[in-house]
């Protein structure tokens, strides 16, 4: 869902961008850049205190989950922060260079009545270049929008090293857990902050899954015996019953371009893949064979689905066509691979598996070559994974603390990091679409 840019965001996006080598991650031998990150500096030193303590964490979290970046050790910083201002006149890049920074980047806060305003530099430190010179990174707002304000600067760093935006605005929804047998639908943000639950009726509520534009979540409920197929509107907060076949309705999947839904329905006594319309109308069945059939995943130009079925014995990761055609059998290894999900960029399927420890990890095949890469190993069962909406990071559950719970890690593996932040358990994250004005 494309929403107007709020004004604070305004002049940050207004930036040109020019040419220029960027870092590509998914390149061989790539080394993370080095990046200093000193604290955000009160310009003003009226209470600011806080608001800069806040900035400067969500910054440099923010930074290390981008993957891209060597975040340098503060405790490693020789500048005198009270010497340094924000701009290249007032920093020896000399001291920078010593500790091996490549980048910095310099931030101020002003806390202004109610308000708080963020001035951003960010330099290279070889020539003490201000990367952006003809306007700085400038922006003012509410202080509720901080963290919002600097996930945009995070986001316009990103973009300027890499030519792409980074994932500072997009969401999570997933099922959780607490105490009982019920379980809820849940959202946060993608570093975990502001969770909250959307779906609490008592019942079990499972499978959460964004609406193509973002607008809505569908979800499995057995509220009212099932698992049914509901969509929550976001907005509003109206429910809408999708399907309520006999026996199974679950795993909705919208198309790229939102006209139809996949799902796994059981109405012919056999779990199977069935189309039908965003609202529930116009069911057709696409899967035709005595196995299980389920957990459906589009690919991103709409014309392909992924899916699980044991019609070979074991539950194995397919591909067949969107008309239900051309079904292809993707993996060989192992005797229980689940949870397709299919890269943005097309290049890869992401699944889940049971080694011969009966352990569960996360795996990713291409799709066209049948290449399988290991993601996850050795750290409790991980299980679930789901991309971002870039294709640069994968969220999924782990129970390698004890509970199931999210964690985040690079499209490659790396960078693996928890974000789930309360108790209970967390299950079947899926990112959002970008938000251009976070809600």
């Amino acid at each position: 869902m494309r929403r107007l840019l709020p004004c604070w965001l305004l002049l940050l996006f207004a930036w040109p961008v020019a040419a220029r080598d960027y870092i590509n991650i998914d390149e061989p031998g790539f080394r993370p850049y080095p990046l200093a990150v000193p604290d955000c500096k009160d310009l003003t030193g009226q209470n600011s205190g806080p608001q800069a303590a806040l900035c400067t964490e969500v910054l440099r979290n923010d930074l290390e989950i981008a993957g891209m970046f060597k975040i340098l050790d503060p405790r490693s910083y020789i500048a005198d922060p009270r010497k340094e201002g924000l701009s290249g006149a007032s920093i020896n890049f000399a001291d920078w260079s010593n500790v091996g920074a490549a980048g910095l980047v310099k931030v101020g806060i002003a806390k202004v009545g109610e308000d708080v305003k963020l001035e951003g530099h960010l330099f290279d430190v070889a020539s003490g270049q201000d990367l952006v010179p003809k306007k700085p990174m400038t922006l003012s707002g509410p202080e509720k929008k901080l963290r919002h304000m600097v996930h945009a600067l995070a986001d316009a760093i990103v973009e300027y090293y890499t030519g792409t935006r980074g994932i500072f605005f997009t969401q999570i929804v997933f099922a959780k857990r607490t105490g009982n047998e019920a379980k809820s639908i849940c959202l946060m943000d993608f570093d975990g902050a502001n969770e909250r639950c959307v779906v609490q009726n008592g019942a079990i509520n499972l499978l959460p899954s964004w609406s193509y534009d973002g607008s809505g979540i569908y979800y499995s409920s057995y509220l009212h015996g099932g698992p049914h197929l509901y969509l929550l509107e976001l907005a509003s907060g109206k429910i809408t019953s999708i399907s309520r076949e006999t026996g199974l309705n679950t795993g909705a999947a919208p198309s790229p371009d939102g006209k139809l839904v996949a799902a796994t329905l059981s109405r012919d006594e056999n779990s199977e893949i069935y189309l039908m319309n965003p609202d529930g109308s116009g069911k057709r069945r696409l899967t035709r064979d005595w196995g299980a059939d389920t957990t459906p995943s589009w690919s991103p130009d709409g014309k392909r689905i992924a899916f699980v079925s044991d019609r070979a014995g074991s539950p194995q990761i397919y591909v067949m066509n969107a008309d239900g055609g051309g079904v292809r059998r993707l993996t060989f290894q192992g005797n229980y691979n689940t949870t397709p999900s299919w890269s943005p960029r097309g290049d890869w399927i992401l699944f889940t598996a049971r080694d011969e420890r009966r352990v569960f990890d996360i795996f990713k095949v291409n799709p066209d070559k049948g290449e399988i890469v290991r993601l996850t190993q050795d750290q409790g069962d991980n299980e679930q994974p789901c991309f971002s909406p870039d294709g640069s990071h994968v969220v999924f559950s782990s129970t390698r603390s004890g509970e199931s719970k999210l964690y985040l890690m690079n499209a490659d593996g790396t960078n693996q990091r928890l974000i789930s932040r309360g108790k209970g358990e967390y299950s079947t994250p899926r990112f959002s679409p970008w938000f251009d004005n976070p809600r």
